[in-house]
């Protein structure tokens, strides 16, 4: 069954976007993509505080990317809050996004936090709602308001299929999740945040309630893998390590149900 095919999206992408060195201070800017056909879509957002953007390529390819540089370099600190929010569909394809935080302040640690969603599917379509904002602080992709209907994150229908969801904090902790297989699936992952000072989360953070589920019909594998210095606790399930890796693997026939996967690593 698992094949791991590589979604080399951000590869083939068809168009840059870049903004952030002719704007007035002070003054937000934003860029807006919609697309709607079939063949490949891509943007590239790079605003010296951040670095983003998503690939789209399928038979059917359709969703908009809007990604904000407030230009509000809040406290002096030099460095602008950014935004982006990602909400595509694909028919027998892919859909490829991230972001990388590129540029911090000393007493909040270094930069280089990252986050990434990604879907592929054959024989069938998959939606995608992605959101990730970084200040001087952090990366936190907070979803609240910004998922699919029925709050899900990713959801798909295909013959085969392939999900990724993913938050690194550059300095030794992660958490990232691996799904493939048949049938359909939903993937909620409303939060996740990482910094350069404290623990990475992914399901849960961003002062909202935890929402970490899968749920799908078919046959597949599920997998949740977390990476911390120090520590790994997947919180909704009551294991934990003292560092290292730590992942949680289900193989299921016919449905499988996992209600709360999140974790957190320092």
């Amino acid at each position: 069954m698992k094949r791991r095919i590589a979604v080399a999206l951000a590869v083939a992408l068809a168009g840059v976007l870049l903004f952030g060195s002719a704007v007035l201070a002070d003054d937000p800017t934003t860029v807006d993509v919609d697309w709607d056909g079939s063949g490949w879509v891509g943007v590239e957002v790079d605003t010296g505080d951040a670095y983003a953007g998503v690939g789209t390529g399928g038979d059917y390819i359709f969703g908009s990317y809007s990604a904000t540089d407030s230009n509000n370099n809040p406290y002096n600190y030099g460095v602008d809050n950014f935004s982006a929010y990602l909400d595509a569909s694909v028919g027998n394809g892919g859909i490829e996004t991230g972001c990388i935080r590129t540029d911090s302040t000393g007493m909040y640690g270094g930069d280089g936090q990252e986050s990434w969603s990604v879907v592929y599917v054959e024989d069938g379509y998959a939606d995608m709602a992605y959101r990730t904002t970084t200040n001087f602080a952090a990366m936190k992709d907070c979803c609240y308001k910004y998922q699919l209907p029925g709050g899900h994150n990713i959801v798909v229908d295909a013959d085969y299929f392939e999900m990724y969801r993913g938050i690194d904090d550059n300095r030794g902790n992660s958490g990232y999740i691996e799904a493939y297989g048949t049938g359909t699936a939903t993937l909620d992952c409303m939060s996740a945040e990482a910094s350069g000072c404290w623990s990475l989360r992914l399901g849960r953070g961003c002062g909202c309630y935890t929402d970490a589920s899968y749920n799908a019909t078919g046959s597949g594998t599920f997998e949740v893998t977390g990476v911390g210095k120090n520590s790994v606790i997947f919180n909704g399930m009551g294991i934990s390590s003292g560092g290292g890796s730590l992942s949680f693997i289900a193989n299921y026939l016919n449905s499988l149900s996992v209600n709360d996967y999140s974790l957190t690593a320092n």
